[in-house]
């Protein structure tokens, strides 16, 4: 009789509105923790030259292709 009560009881199913909840609450738990630890790791990050990087140099460089025209 033990078995046929534990068959007939419906399990847990999330809904929609569960699963959105919680999707906002991992995501906004992630987001808070990356600029917390972005903020307490800052002394320890190397700097990286911009050699190496040339993406993420900030000065204004003028390559061969961007140099005005000489007549």
């Amino acid at each position: 009789m033990a078995d046929k009560e534990i068959k007939e009881q419906e399990t847990w199913m999330p809904t929609l509105a569960w699963l959105s909840k919680t999707f906002l609450i991992i995501a906004l738990f992630l987001v808070i923790a990356f600029f917390a630890l972005n903020f307490l790791l800052k002394p320890y990050m190397r700097d990286i030259p911009a050699e190496l990087t040339p993406w993420l140099d900030k000065t204004p460089q003028q390559t061969e292709t961007a140099k005005p025209v000489e007549n």
